[in-house]
């Protein structure tokens, strides 16, 4: 029953990375942290040419502590 449910948080990160709204960080982070991280975004973005690519590297960027408020944001929608 784990892998199921490992299987379905896996599933759920991986498709908001392809289908988040467009004020996801500024959702989720205070302000200060959110406007910082959103210019890493928009530079991922400019960089890598798509917007899903931007979000992994976003991800990976963040602490633990921040990459666990974005999965647990993602989770409880």
């Amino acid at each position: 029953m784990q892998n199921k449910t490992n299987f379905n948080a896996v599933d759920k990160v991986i498709m908001y990375s392809f289908n988040y709204e467009h004020k996801f960080i500024e959702n989720i982070f205070d302000e200060y942290l959110a406007q910082h991280l959103r210019n890493k975004f928009s530079n991922y973005c400019t960089r890598f040419g798509n917007s899903q690519t931007a979000f992994m590297y976003l991800y990976t960027a963040l602490s633990s502590d921040n990459k666990q408020t974005l999965i647990n944001y993602i989770l409880n929608l």
